[in-house]
């Protein structure tokens, strides 16, 4: 397995008003990320760039998904929304990485999340029952959402995670220097192929590889 990367998270300078559309100046101060192909880490055909930063409350996450066919279905949260299209988050607290949490949201801004136990051999259970208590989302769409006759633009999407529904966590909130294990994915359905990218590629088209989950660290 390539070496993991690491990401340092930055203070949040400011505000965000999670809206979708990543116009707050804060978001400048995020180091871009762009994901890459999961099983070989090549270049997507579409391209997608997450940042993430924090304060005491709150991770908050962004994902901007080049998309010339934005796309979905499923409206009610937690329906399996990555059948369709859709951006995802897995992260662990800890440094064990058998358990932990599952968010993903579609452009519709419907949201799956769940718990995840992993026993490191390929079998997994998924707890539904958790819900993200306080999760703000919020998508924002160049295009024409399910017009699958015209070219779309992008769409964006904000996460704000709040710190208090996390139990699997040394210290709430984070302390400056902890680190966390943590992926994020996208998986984009087009008429012509299906594609699977990560920020820290787990080598085949299965996310619930949680060795390859990156590192990241907030300063």
């Amino acid at each position: 397995m390539r070496d993991l990367p690491v990401y340092r998270i930055k203070r949040l300078n400011g505000s965000i008003s999670v809206d979708g559309r990543l116009d707050e100046p804060a978001w400048q101060e995020a180091e871009p990320i762009e994901l890459v192909l999961a099983d070989d880490g090549g270049k997507p055909l579409q391209q997608t760039i997450a940042g993430m930063l924090w304060d005491d409350e709150k991770l908050y996450i962004s994902f901007w998904c080049k998309d010339n066919d934005i796309w979905g279905t499923m409206a009610k949260r937690d329906d399996p929304i990555c059948r369709e299209e859709v951006v995802e988050v897995f992260f662990s607290p800890r440094q064990e990485i058998n358990s932990y949490y599952e968010i993903e949201v579609s452009p519709l801004n419907v949201i799956y999340d769940l718990v995840i136990l992993n026993d490191l051999r390929g079998h997994i259970e998924a707890l539904d029952q958790w819900n993200c208590k306080g999760l703000e989302t919020a998508v924002y769409i160049e295009g024409e959402v399910n017009k699958r006759n015209l070219k779309d633009e992008y769409w964006s999407v904000e996460m704000a995670i709040p710190f208090k529904s996390i139990y699997m966590a040394h210290s709430i909130p984070p302390l400056p220097g902890d680190e966390w294990r943590l992926n994020l994915y996208r998986i984009d359905r087009a008429r012509e192929v299906d594609e699977y990218s990560a920020w820290s590629p787990p080598g085949k088209i299965n996310f619930h590889i949680p060795q390859s989950f990156g590192r990241v660290i907030f300063d």
